[in-house]
């Protein structure tokens, strides 16, 4: 058996904890310019960050469409049900409904990622370089069609499909060159000017790192879409050099959870969605702020234990009969 990279583990465990941060955090950014600013600057690099790791695991070539179908939209498939009663029975829905084109909430990465592969499929016929030139194209055209919008995660899909194809071309050589690199200091340096990138853009919204609507719904120049989306696109790629610098090389004893992120994912939206049913009249202040973090990470950890993985295994063999 092949030995796991504990880089790469510690990466995803550490992307996690902050995907269940900022969905906690969410509630509170209009309470204080800091939470807001803070919330924005994690949206910039960590789903771009995943992403484009997922692109670098695609190495070995584009996978079959029936392999495909079957490790991701048959529990996107599972998932949008289950998501769906949840809604109902806590009541963000007045009634069940399902609509499979309409990814609930977070799994828009699920339905992405199958888009992600398929079209890696490209390569097949064109050069991953002329595919990666197409992808920032199409990332910066689809946002002036209003046709494309939360439909199959269309806008999403191909606004981030630039990372998936850097981390698809990035050499490996690369990688370790980051991982060793000794200069930890410039990721503090990148981050700060991140950080203070968005803190001087005074009309920064969730969808300008979010990727799910055409330009004319979140701007009040639509024509200026392409050039704002390109800028953003260039903030993520600082924003995940950065972190990827600060990120551990060594194995320790939570490194083992960073297997099970995409498990994390998928669960833990039903209790960020449920703490937000109970709407709590809290005044987040720095003392709160720190126990939001400190219940990120205990709740990742939780989800990402061997006995919650070996219920999703067991649920997997349900779901993935034969094809």
């Amino acid at each position: 058996m092949k030995k796991r990279d504990a880089y790469f583990d510690n990466a995803k465990l550490f992307l996690m904890i902050l995907v269940v941060f900022g969905h906690f955090l969410q509630p509170y950014i209009e309470d204080h310019p800091l939470y807001n600013d803070l919330y924005y600057f994690i949206f910039t690099f960590h789903m771009p960050a995943f992403i484009l790791i997922s692109g670098y695991f695609a190495k070995k070539g584009p996978k079959p469409i029936k392999l495909l179908v079957k490790k991701i939209l048959l529990p996107y498939a599972f998932f949008q049900i289950l998501y769906s009663g949840y809604y109902t029975l806590i009541g963000l829905q007045d009634s069940f409904s399902l609509d499979l084109g309409i990814p609930q909430w977070s799994l828009w990465f699920l339905l992405s990622l199958f888009c992600w592969n398929v079209l890696l499929h490209l390569i097949n016929y064109f050069s991953a370089k002329k595919v990666l030139i197409g992808s920032v194209i199409m990332a910066v055209v689809v946002g002036y069609f209003p046709i494309f919008d939360h439909f199959l995660a269309i806008q999403r899909t191909l606004t981030f499909f630039p990372y998936f194809m850097v981390g698809y071309m990035v050499p490996k050589a690369w990688i370790e060159k980051i991982k060793a690199y000794p200069k930890r200091w410039i990721a503090v340096v990148l981050f700060c000017g991140l950080f203070l990138f968005i803190k001087g853009n005074d009309l920064i919204n969730k969808y300008w790192v979010f990727g799910s609507k055409p330009y004319d719904e979140y701007l009040n120049h639509p024509s200026l879409g392409g050039p704002q989306r390109l800028i953003f696109l260039a903030a993520g790629l600082i924003g995940i050099i950065a972190f990827m610098l600060l990120v551990p090389r060594n194995r320790y004893f939570f490194s083992n959870w960073g297997r099970n992120t995409l498990t994390v994912y998928l669960l833990h939206g039903f209790v960020v969605k449920g703490l937000r049913v109970l709407d709590f009249d809290v005044e987040i202040r720095s003392t709160e702020l720190l126990f939001l973090f400190i219940a990120s990470m205990l709740l990742t950890a939780a989800l990402s234990s061997k006995r919650v993985g070996q219920w999703i295994e067991k649920g997997k063999q349900v779901l993935q009969p034969s094809l």
